[in-house]
């Protein structure tokens, strides 16, 4: 039996099993190789020989895919064939699991309901906490309009209020400035002192 008779050309079909992926397929090459040297060096045919052929393949672990495993149990049969029980035969290890694992399993309905109720919990703490901080940007950012506002309102109305006041006296200060300007032009006298006695006489 040659590997590159039994190795497929897509690279993962080894001695008649197809492999998921390539790594796979190259242990299940190693697996024949190590079968082929054994076969060679071994050619014991004493139930004793092969019982230690058997153990210590187990012991170092060297096979690593169904192919050897194969090769074991069919050790395995000569053993049992020869008078060996199953009991005096120690049973070749699968380290590898063909059914899914979900996070449920092994728990009983009560635990999983606790599962369940905790996930609830965590998602509606969540929940709170992102609508919490949505809530206070809103009002951050309807703050920051209120304040920045020509408009006024309870937070700016002061504010606007002065502002505006500000610019009045500043109007009417060049306005008096450009009427005293056209009064000299016009060789006008200043009669703000004339306003002045006239509004001092009405307040006695």
């Amino acid at each position: 039996m040659q590997a590159d008779d039994n190795y497929s050309s897509d690279n993962l079909i080894v001695s008649g099993f197809r492999f998921t992926s390539e790594a796979d397929a190259q242990k299940a090459l190693t697996d024949e190789s190590k079968i082929r040297l054994l076969e060679s060096r071994f050619k014991a045919s004493k139930a004793s020989d092969i019982k230690a052929v058997y153990d210590k393949a187990l012991e170092n672990k060297i096979f690593k895919t169904p192919i050897g495993w194969m090769y074991l149990y069919g050790l395995r049969k000569r053993l049992i064939d020869s008078g060996f029980s199953e009991e005096d035969i120690t049973p070749i290890p699968v380290e590898v699991s063909f059914t899914r694992h979900s996070a449920f399993e092994g728990l009983n309905v009560k635990q999983r309901v606790v599962h369940v109720e905790e996930n609830k919990k965590d998602f509606r703490r969540i929940f709170s906490l992102i609508l919490n901080i949505a809530l206070i940007l809103v009002v951050i950012i309807m703050f920051i309009i209120a304040i920045t506002g020509e408009t006024d309102n309870i937070i700016n109305y002061k504010s606007n209020v002065t502002n505006r006041y500000a610019a009045w006296e500043q109007d009417l200060k060049e306005r008096e400035k450009a009427v005293r300007i056209a009064e000299k032009r016009l060789g006008i006298e200043d009669s703000s002192s004339y306003y002045e006695d006239a509004t001092t006489a009405q307040e006695e």
